[in-house]
């Protein structure tokens, strides 16, 4: 398995264990206040200078999906042409409501805007009024599968095959699985994590995938019932994800011999 990265912003993983058995390094932000969902231009840089020095480690955990905007930061690192593929019940492309900050909702949209090297943003599972919402000079650039789309049976590596010509940046927030499975700080989806799985491998297994990020997990910090029921939720999802992930790495590998 890959080198992984815990980022470190709400000591969200600190109670769970599914990385512990991996090779792995936690990256620490906790020192760093008023950097949940927004984040100014200052904090971002701070981040970005932490994150220097793990650029090249391929998956990363990175804690609630309020710092979902991390992805940004991770995807300017990029060098060469690639496609996004986004799973997630939102589709991160609002405008920010203050232009000098950055936000987990808007991310997407200011990569589309400032990367030039990001071809084309795949996102499945997100609602479809959300969807209805993008803005028109965005949609020639992002493929969009809502949550309604996805229940219904669909030939993923025909479409891969067919719509993406570049190596593949993976972002997975949780919000788009079920309540049952995913506890997240959102709202949710109804994708189940074999229906996740499915997908990612007919839609990686011909690709090369050259990042993988994952967020979503619950910073609820009310009742000690149901943090640990949150947290023992989450770990068995992350140790899902991380399956998932090592299975399609091991399909790629055998198909590339």
């Amino acid at each position: 398995m890959e080198k992984i990265c815990i980022l470190n912003f709400n000591n969200t993983y600190e109670n769970q264990d599914f990385y512990e058995n991996e090779n792995y390094i936690i990256v620490d932000f906790s020192d760093l206040k008023s950097v949940s969902r927004y984040c100014d231009e200052k904090s971002l840089d701070v981040i970005r200078k932490r994150l220097e020095k793990y650029v090249d480690i391929k998956i990363k955990f990175i804690d609630s999906g309020n710092y979902h905007y991390i992805s940004y930061l991770i995807l300017e690192k990029i060098t060469k042409p690639f496609t996004l593929v986004l799973f997630d019940h939102h589709t991160d492309m609002q405008p920010s409501y203050f232009e000098e900050l950055m936000s987990c909702g808007c991310w997407v949209k200011k990569t589309l805007d400032d990367n030039k090297y990001i071809e084309k943003v795949i996102i499945i599972g997100a609602n479809e009024n959300l969807i209805n919402s993008i803005e028109e000079k965005y949609r020639e650039k992002i493929i969009c599968f809502s949550e309604d789309f996805i229940r219904g049976n669909y030939n993923w590596e025909n479409f891969s095959r067919k719509y993406i010509n570049s190596p593949i940046y993976i972002s997975i927030d949780k919000d788009v699985i079920n309540y049952k499975e995913a506890k997240t700080d959102w709202d949710q989806g109804s994708l189940t994590l074999e229906e996740l799985k499915n997908i990612y491998i007919n839609i990686c297994k011909n690709h090369e995938i050259i990042g993988i990020d994952i967020c979503g997990d619950s910073s609820y910090s009310g009742e000690i019932y149901e943090v640990n029921n949150n947290n023992e939720i989450n770990n068995k999802s992350n140790k899902k994800i991380l399956e998932i992930i090592e299975e399609e790495e091991s399909f790629y590998e055998l198909n590339t011999i």
